[in-house]
């Protein structure tokens, strides 16, 4: 309710028991006015008890009001709990489905690094076939009566080292395979243990023979040293010319 209300009814009020005085003054006889005071005060009295009923009754209703808004915050409490517990269950089941999405893609990714380990692997077994087939062949070198084998050009001081320099016709297809199957294990998409064990593999394949070979043919082609380094052959071919003389 606005404030200019309250005044005007205040002013009513005020009115209203200013004006009762004057007409009590202006019409009532002097001797009579008493008697008239007292009537009014039986009135003071009855509006005084509904006051105090409407009172009581206003109490009453603001208790019920009360009531009742405790009974529905009660219910929103206990709304509120439910839902609590149901954000809960989701955020439990969301959690439980973010695990499994997690494993499943595991799987799928262990799945493909096989995969891809396995075909790795049959290309791989393929390149070391064609390797030992060309170590088993003997050529013919340009200016030699006599065959040679790749188990024979251990003995390096025995022939011209022309012979053995990765421009050699005789040797050209064979370190071509050889580094193309390095650079293909480099190059895939393996996991680093997935690379060593080929890298094992071919190292295993590889004679000591063809190892001596292989470095004397690259002696100057960096890239070449670098890729055998890089696949794990140093260490061995450092072991074997300890014991090796090779030529200079």
């Amino acid at each position: 309710m606005r404030k200019i209300y309250i005044v005007l009814i205040a002013l009513g009020i005020f009115g209203v028991w200013a004006g009762s005085g004057w007409a009590i003054n202006t019409w009532i006889n002097a001797s009579y006015r008493g008697t008239f005071g007292d009537m009014f005060g039986a009135v003071n009295a009855l509006f005084s008890g509904l006051a105090f009923a409407g009172l009581i009754y206003t109490i009453s209703v603001q208790r019920d009001e009360l009531q009742e808004q405790k009974k529905a915050i009660e219910m929103q409490t206990e709304e509120l709990a439910l839902q609590r517990q149901a954000i809960e269950m989701q955020t439990e089941e969301l959690k439980m489905q973010r695990e499994e999405t997690a494993r499943s893609a595991d799987q799928l990714e262990g799945q493909k690094n096989l995969l891809n380990l396995q075909m790795a692997m049959s290309v791989v077994n393929d390149l070391i076939q064609t390797k030992n087939k060309m170590t088993e062949h003997k050529y013919r070198i340009q200016g030699y009566t006599n065959k040679l084998s790749y188990s024979d050009m251990v003995n390096f001081n025995q022939y011209d080292s022309e012979l053995f320099t990765e421009d050699a016709r005789h040797l050209q297809t064979y370190l071509d395979t050889f580094f193309f199957t390095l650079k293909f294990i480099q190059e895939y998409d393996l996991q680093k243990e997935q690379k060593d064990m080929l890298n094992n593999l071919v190292n295993m394949n590889t004679s000591d023979v063809e190892l001596i070979l292989i470095y004397r043919a690259v002696e100057k082609n960096q890239h070449r040293l670098t890729m055998l380094q890089v696949h794990g052959f140093y260490p061995r071919h450092k072991k074997l010319t300890g014991k090796t003389t090779m030529p200079s």
